[in-house]
């Protein structure tokens, strides 16, 4: 029983989870949204850095970038491919003082571009038509939380809401830069 004691002393700190998010940490992460048009996902990078802190939490700003793209066949044997680029600048709270730190939720907005484009393609893969459509500004509201596996790795979730026509649940990995 000694020696157990000792053993986990000494890897004690090989498992110790981090302390809270704390002003000056940033982030690198990529997504995957499930749930969307199409039934393909949406691959997504973003990144955030926090700007300041309190007690109760911090507020991080930082980018994000989507893409999403599909097919759908008509009847006819046509088809049409959708794609979404969506660029966008984020600011989030993050409630930092919660248990040991392992979990940090969030609450934030995020205002970018989305580019759609698609492509009308007859069933001889000639092209018919391609376009530009819907483009645009976009705000979305988010919700989403981090889970610390380690002091510099975090599984991500994150859902959202606003103008932008799909709404995935967002899962993914952050690296604590």
């Amino acid at each position: 029983m000694k020696k157990l004691t000792i053993i986990l002393l000494l890897l004690m700190p090989v498992f110790s989870l981090p302390a809270q998010v704390r002003q000056g940490d940033s982030f690198l992460g990529g997504s995957i949204g499930l749930g969307t048009k199409g039934n393909s996902p949406v691959l997504g990078a973003s990144f955030e850095t926090m700007i300041s802190g309190s007690q109760t939490g911090s507020v991080g700003i930082g980018g994000l970038f989507r893409y999403h793209g599909y097919n759908e066949v008509y009847n006819n044997g046509n088809s049409r491919d959708y794609n979404f680029s969506s660029l966008g600048f984020q600011i989030n709270y993050n409630f930092t003082n919660i248990a040991t730190g392992e979990f940090v939720p969030y609450a934030g907005l995020t205002i970018g571009y989305n580019n759609v484009s698609n492509t009308y393609v007859n069933k001889n893969n000639n092209v018919i038509d391609n376009e530009n459509y819907n483009s645009g500004v976009w705000i979305w509201g988010q919700l989403g939380a981090r889970y610390f596996f380690s002091s510099k790795v975090a599984g991500t979730f994150r859902v959202g809401v606003g103008n932008n026509n799909f709404y995935p649940l967002e899962l993914g990995v952050d690296f604590k830069l």
